[in-house]
């Protein structure tokens, strides 16, 4: 989808106006030289090409032409295991004829596909802990588990990737998107070099090129580029209450969106297949949601 069929029209006016502005060229030029300088880091491995974690969304897309502007070869992955709202997926026919269009070749792109998707990963895990004694689980309270549910889904899929010692991984993360992303970037930097407990695993390297850019920046760079985007941004007529997003962005349960209301009018609106698949899942989505007001109907 273009972005001027997507955005609002504010929305798309000022980005394209910042797209010409010294700011932002400025930005550009400083987050393709950060690629530059992290793979020309002596700790570097040189064996294995950086990997883009690469979702479809605009940070990835940014982050995707960002690289390509650097003259750096890097692996596009994605993970495909059910998470994203809708599907940002979507996207990958267009952004492979845009890639090719513009640098001459498509992009290497490794997707990773889980056996089980994300809602039933978590389905299975809960019901796991309550045979084992961990009755308080639901939908909303993963407790002790979180962090299995999120190995499973994601967490793994570095190691497959990883030959070598000190791969570089790129990721689109930015301070902009969220508290939790800001305190990591400023406690551990742009360029983070990730150590392991394990003497079986590899350190890893991630690196944030964009890690300091605004939304702003991101969709300057989309106009700028002439890059097509998911159609999930034209589907803004539901604020999220958390930041008053036009979207969510993920379907990432045990997170605040699930306890706001607007996202599952949002889902009910967009995406009623999943909904319906959540409320089958989790009894208890349906169950709270009726309590709290009858947005179903």
């Amino acid at each position: 989808m273009k972005l001027i069929d997507a955005l609002p029209t504010t929305k798309y006016i000022n980005a394209l106006r910042h797209s010409t502005s010294d700011l932002f060229q400025k930005n550009k030029k400083n987050a393709i030289n950060r690629v530059r300088q992290m793979y020309a880091d002596p700790i570097t491995s040189k064996k294995v090409s950086p990997g883009i974690w690469f979702g479809g969304g605009k940070d990835s897309l940014a982050l995707s032409i960002v690289v390509a502007l650097s003259g750096i070869e890097a692996t596009h992955l994605s993970l495909d295991n059910g998470g994203d709202v809708y599907g940002h997926g979507q996207i990958f026919t267009e952004w492979r004829k845009f890639y090719k269009d513009k640098w001459g070749s498509l992009p290497k792109h490794k997707v990773y596909k889980t056996e089980k998707r994300y809602p039933y990963i978590i389905k299975d895990f809960l019901e796991w802990g309550k045979v084992y004694g961990y009755e308080d689980l639901n939908f909303w309270n993963w407790g002790q588990l979180s962090e299995a549910i999120i190995y499973e889904a994601i967490e793994k899929f570095d190691g497959e990737y990883m030959t070598d010692k000190n791969v570089l991984f790129l990721w689109g993360n930015r301070a902009g998107e969220g508290q939790e992303r800001a305190f990591e970037i400023s406690k551990k930097g742009i360029f983070q070099k990730i150590s392991q407990d394990n003497a079986l695993e590899m350190p890893y390297l991630r690196g944030l090129p964009i890690g300091d850019w605004k939304d702003i920046d991101v969709w300057a760079l989309l106009i700028e580029q002439n890059c097509p985007i998911s159609p999930i941004y034209s589907y803004n007529s539901i604020h999220q209450k958390k930041g008053n997003r036009a979207y969510p962005r993920t379907l990432w349960y045990c997170s605040p969106d699930v306890l706001c209301s607007q996202f599952y009018r949002w889902l009910a609106m967009y995406s009623p297949v999943q909904l319906t698949e959540l409320c089958t899942l989790f009894p208890e989505i349906p169950e709270r949601l009726n309590k709290s007001e009858n947005i179903l109907d």
